[in-house]
């Protein structure tokens, strides 16, 4: 899995690091030594190439990243001037919709504290051509609108905190590697660990890196939680995730769903609200009143009444199959798989309720109505489809006889005729 090692230079980060230095001025700020004392690289040296293979071939005796400094890099005003780009953008749902607090959110970008090593990790992403800089940029905006519409006036440290976080919450992703970022097909497991540890990785760099305030550090490694513990990469639940965690988690799937040409608004909005108790209703607030402000075109009709009976049938059949392997097998660990399938899928089952589902195809569904039953719809077949990957991502001891018990409930999950297209509604794993 990937990880962040203090005392080697991640392959992934460095390549990004050294693509940047082709373009900007990035020096050591101090001599850099590998473990035994050598200098490699001499202070106030401009970096190169040249380089890279001698540092991914020793181990270090302080991180890279604190013993570099992009002279020429992002700065504040290349922040505020994105940002006046990105409200200036009158195609851009998300845009039109934050425009009543931009005006703030220009205010305290300047009072925002861009750490050097912050500051050069965001030059070499914005040096790549990635879509990472421009999602930074956004998630700070994001964050900061949150911040502002929801908390109080007067808690300008809290706002630059949700700026600050909305600008580097996906960091870590520097140290994954990108085809698994990316993936246009669904990840295994080991595949998806290297996903999920991202915020855990971007924490443990601005913790031991930076001199940012520890909630900031914590809040980065909790933007993927939810409130009801099915989140990673820790499964906090409820109060165990913090005010600005709960915040980032609502900005980071937000953002996801806002990429979305086709009604974005009413999507995100609806999307923290299918599965009761997974955001904190007061950061999913601002976003559910943004929906109704854009009032944007739901469309008619109601969800597929036929899909909707399979759907239903499908997801008791895997609940039933969820339990009764649980309760045969001798196994710990198969028991426990099966109790976190079961409380998924019953969670799945409360949404479900909450939407109204079982009206569907009624033909005297409003607008707004029959949108939320499309999605649901959508969004709860999606979901079932990954709830193999959400119970097997955090184990590690199943055997291979409690795989092959648990194989008919994965089967029940994601039948081959459900294992094609994209989710409507539901953020990007990112």
């Amino acid at each position: 899995m990937t990880a962040l090692a203090d005392t080697d230079a991640n392959p992934i980060a460095l390549d990004l690091i050294m693509g940047a230095a082709e373009k900007h001025d990035i020096v050591a700020s101090e001599d850099i030594f590998d473990d035994r004392g050598v200098k490699l690289w001499s202070s106030g040296q401009t970096i190169s190439r040249s380089l890279q293979q001698r540092l991914l071939e020793r181990k270090l005796q302080r991180p890279l990243e604190s013993c570099l400094r992009a002279q020429d890099g992002v700065s504040i005003i290349d922040l505020l001037d994105d940002t006046d780009a990105f409200f200036s953008n009158d195609q851009d749902a998300l845009a039109r919709a934050l425009k009543p607090q931009a005006l703030a959110i220009a205010h305290e970008i300047p009072q925002m504290q861009l750490h050097p090593v912050a500051q050069l990790l965001l030059t070499a992403v914005r040096t790549s051509g990635s879509a990472a800089y421009t999602h930074a940029v956004r998630g700070m905006v994001l964050a900061g609108a949150l911040a502002v519409a929801a908390g109080r006036p007067e808690d300008t440290y809290f706002l630059r905190l949700a700026l600050t976080g909305g600008l580097l919450h996906d960091i870590g992703e520097m140290y994954v590697d990108p085809q698994y970022l990316r993936a246009t097909h669904t990840l295994g497991i080991e595949q998806y660990r290297h996903v999920v540890a991202h915020p855990q990785i971007g924490q443990r760099l601005l913790a031991s890196q930076t001199d940012y305030p520890p909630e900031l550090a914590r809040a980065i490694g909790e933007h993927h939680e939810r409130l009801d513990g099915s989140g990673y990469p820790a499964q906090r639940r409820a109060d165990a995730v913090s005010p600005l965690g709960q915040l980032l988690a609502v900005m980071e799937t937000t953002l996801g769903i806002c990429h979305s040409a086709e009604t974005p608004l009413a999507r995100a909005s609806f999307a923290m609200r299918v599965i009761p108790g997974e955001f904190s209703l007061r950061w999913v607030g601002p976003v559910v009143s943004a929906a109704q402000a854009a009032a944007e075109d739901l469309g008619a009709g109601a969800a597929d009444s036929a899909a909707v009976e399979d759907l239903d049938r499908r997801l008791e059949d895997c609940r039933a199959r969820a339990a009764t392997i649980g309760s045969r097998s001798s196994d710990e660990t198969v028991r426990r798989i099966c109790a976190k399938a079961h409380h998924l899928l019953g969670r799945l089952r409360a949404g479900w309720n909450a939407v109204g589902m079982w009206s569907a195809g009624g033909e005297d569904l409003g607008p707004a109505e029959g949108f939320e039953q499309r999605m649901a719809a959508r969004e709860l077949a999606w979901r079932m489809r990954y709830v193999q990957r959400e119970c097997l991502w955090p184990v590690r001891d199943l055997s291979a006889a409690g795989a092959e018990a648990l194989q008919p409930l994965w089967d029940a999950l994601a039948p081959a005729e459900t294992s094609k297209g994209a989710p409507q509604v539901a953020a990007a794993a990112g």
